[in-house]
């Protein structure tokens, strides 16, 4: 078995690598691109596990007011 054991509970390399670096630079906010570029994935494949995670109810968009 070479698969990582949170890439078989989680089902998606990416999303492992997004709730590693989340919770690891928690309290801090950081849009799609951003993340996409510090976790080394494609943007596309950020947008969509992060609107999974969304669904999930383990993260969310945060309404920066001006």
């Amino acid at each position: 078995m070479s698969k990582h054991i949170l890439d078989n509970l989680f089902n998606s390399h990416a999303r492992v690598k997004i709730l590693k670096f989340l919770f690891r630079n928690y309290p801090n906010e950081f849009n799609v691109g951003e993340l996409a570029r510090r976790i080394q994935e494609t943007y596309r494949v950020t947008k969509k596990e992060i609107g999974n995670l969304e669904e999930l109810g383990l993260v969310y968009k945060s309404r920066k007011t001006a």
